[in-house]
């Protein structure tokens, strides 16, 4: 008799844990209808996935259209290359000056319509003797947009590179930050320290090729689901945050106190001395091999400087405690011009026009591109270099 009912119960566990899990599918596949029906229910942030560039060595946006939400939620489409850009011939027009902005999300700048970004305005405002180049892709430290310039320069004859210095930079590119973060199933470069500091060497937390088993079908729910994309950015909030259902200001403004192993987010003030010397050491040695590149290519590279969101224009983050301070000394060592919009951006914000939400508002990509279009028109002409 008991033998007879342990079969029973198992059939009914089996059908209970069948029914739960039918239960579940058919809830995602509900929530992923409703969220492609009003994209703006879907938490901010990027929906869509990289593929992996073997000459660059990194991964860059993937064919297809990336959504941006939720705020006037947007599709992005990329370029050949893999960036949120116009393509581009190979040849270089005669006559034409070629720009290329090197960065993270602040150039990819998913957030407005692509003719809205700065580096497009820059090219409508410097004329047809100008073509500009946006090489951008979120999570992109020094390093990353040093590779990409060693790739991208020769195949497009820049005459001109500007790296977008982002706050969160140095902590990307930190090879043992990265490898506790959640990307770092990822195929991506990191730099490290070797030779008592004297130098660095690129390593990967995932040599390419070597993905975990999860890798691909991960990637193909990332082009394929939008629910996949909340479930695993609210996953990653709760390892590393607790339990919160968003992301607050400090989070979207870079402002947060680090602990024992620094974020790349937070406040270089806040960092074990150690991590933050290591970090400086890094990027002054990646920033040197920028110069000798650039040189070498015969092009002219200048450094533009990204605010810690509207906290720091306002003056609540002190310019000590944030990277400018080491950025100025790094820039100025090596003879590598630098401009810093924060004047800009802070009177444009006291007019009452905001200029950050979650990055640059169209109004922040406005002042970025005078700013710019000012200064490259001055080097241009042959009065700043």
């Amino acid at each position: 008799m008991l033998e007879a009912r342990a079969p029973r119960r198992l059939r009914s566990a089996l059908a209970n844990l069948a029914l739960a899990a039918g239960a579940t599918v058919l809830v995602l596949v509900l929530f992923e209808a409703v969220f492609r029906l009003v994209p703006a229910l879907l938490p901010a942030g990027s929906y869509g996935a990289g593929r992996f560039d073997p000459e660059l060595g990194m991964n860059v946006l993937a064919s297809g259209p990336t959504l941006y939400g939720p705020a006037d939620p947007l599709l992005v489409e990329p370029n050949p290359d893999g960036f949120r850009d116009v393509a581009h011939q190979g040849a270089k027009p005669p006559g034409v000056t070629r720009i290329g902005f090197f960065g993270d999300s602040y150039v990819q700048a998913a957030q407005v319509p692509l003719e809205t970004t700065f580096f497009r305005q820059v090219g409508r405002a410097l004329g047809d003797r100008v073509e500009t180049f946006g090489f951008g892709i979120s999570g992109w430290g020094a390093l990353h947009s040093l590779r990409a310039f060693q790739v991208l320069g020769p195949r497009y004859g820049l005459d001109v590179a500007v790296y977008v210095f982002v706050e969160n930079d140095p902590g990307d590119e930190d090879y043992e930050i990265a490898s506790h973060s959640e990307s770092a199933g990822s195929a991506m470069p990191y730099a490290e320290l070797v030779d008592g500091g004297a130098a660095y060497r690129v390593r990967w937390v995932t040599e390419p090729g070597h993905e975990p088993w999860w890798h691909a079908a991960a990637k193909f729910l990332q082009r394929h689901s939008l629910v996949s994309h909340v479930i695993r950015d609210r996953l990653a909030l709760l390892r590393t945050r607790g339990v919160r259902v968003q992301a607050d200001r400090a989070d979207v403004e870079m402002s947060k106190a680090s602990g024992a192993l620094p974020d790349a987010n937070d406040l270089p003030a806040t960092w074990p001395p150690a991590y933050r010397e290591r970090a400086e050491r890094l990027f002054d040695l990646v920033l040197a091999d920028w110069k000798k590149e650039a040189a070498a290519q015969r092009v002219r590279l200048l450094v533009l400087y990204v605010p810690r969101g509207e906290s720091q224009l306002r003056g609540a983050i002190p310019r000590d405690d944030t990277w400018l301070p080491a950025l100025e000394s790094a820039t100025r060592q090596l003879g590598i011009p630098l401009l810093d919009p924060s004047a800009a951006l802070a009177a444009r914000m006291a007019a009452g026009d905001p200029v950050y939400r979650d990055h640059w508002t169209p109004a922040g990509h406005e002042v970025i591109a005078a700013e710019l279009s000012a200064y490259l028109e001055r080097m241009l002409a042959g009065g700043s270099s």
